[in-house]
């Protein structure tokens, strides 16, 4: 090919090259042909200005994350969402706590951690719930939003149900055997004692047992396990013990209620009656510096 003079024309038959990189040139291309399809139909056009609001987005996205500013934009929108709510009145300026009364308000707001002007919904319901049913007194605990302004606890509590001793220490427990701990052993004392490691959490199956046999059950001022394998009954402000079997504990009862009803066992000067076997039953007098 023949060279090209300064201020020549180019030959007939000749090309300039592109002074563009070949992606720079697609691009170009791409480009034309948006714009020409743009100008020919309104779909066209709707499809070339997305398109570049596409681009403008898509750029400035990976320029906030190479430049590790997304989390600032993330946040300052969180802010911005806050501040608007909160101007339209979702602040909190109601707590109401409603329960069975055992429990002090002032311990469930505390455990509740959430205060007047706090943003409603910058709460964590779940945590403040959790929060609320470690109290002591407390069996569930709903915490709910009553929109705009207002929280509600609802509490059920835990209801005393037995007096629990181990290794000398007393604590009032609750249906499942669980000790309520801020509970004052004194003001519960009418509730049965059960004495062992695993009692008080049997203390509900020996409850219902008991109740076929209410006339023994009255009398009774404590059930002791012992080594957790059978159990004895302290009747009468621990005048009388009587020794139950380890197995066929029911039968045993029956008995006594029969022998009850025939001879009054129950009432004589005895200190022990014991029936763990099954075809006998032994019997420890009270002694007379006893009696």
């Amino acid at each position: 090919m023949a060279a090209i003079g300064r201020g020549k024309s180019i030959p007939k038959g000749s090309h300039r090259v592109s002074p563009l990189k070949p992606g720079l040139r697609g691009a170009r291309n791409w480009a034309s042909a948006q714009m020409r399809a743009a100008n020919h139909t309104r779909k066209g056009f709707t499809r070339f200005v997305f398109s570049i609001i596409g681009t403008l987005l898509f750029v400035i996205f990976l320029g906030l994350w190479l430049g590790g500013y997304l989390s600032n934009v993330a946040q300052a929108g969180e802010n911005f969402k806050r501040n608007r709510l909160m101007s339209m009145g979702f602040v909190i300026e109601r707590v109401d706590v409603m329960g069975e009364g055992r429990l002090r308000e002032e311990d469930v707001r505390r455990a509740l951690g959430i205060y007047g002007g706090d943003y409603l919904f910058g709460i964590d319901m779940k945590e403040a719930q959790n929060r609320v049913e470690s109290l002591s007194w407390v069996d569930r605990a709903v915490v709910r939003r009553l929109w705009p302004d207002r929280i509600v606890v609802q509490i059920i509590e835990r209801q005393p149900y037995a007096l629990w001793q181990h290794e000398g220490d007393v604590n009032v427990v609750d249906i499942k055997g669980a000790a309520i701990t801020d509970a004052k052993v004194e003001q519960f004392a009418q509730l049965k004692l059960f004495v062992g490691e695993y009692a008080g959490e049997q203390a509900s199956s020996i409850h219902l047992m008991m109740g076929e046999f209410p006339q023994i059950a009255a009398r009774v001022d404590s059930f002791v396990n012992v080594s957790d394998r059978r159990w004895d009954m302290v009747l009468d402000d621990g005048s009388l013990r009587i020794m139950l079997p380890e197995q066929n504990m029911r039968g045993a009862l029956r008995r006594l209620q029969s022998l009850q009803g025939q001879t009054h066992i129950l009432d004589r000067t005895i200190k022990v009656i014991d029936m763990r076997l099954p075809d006998r039953l032994t019997i420890l007098p009270t002694s007379p510096e006893q009696a």
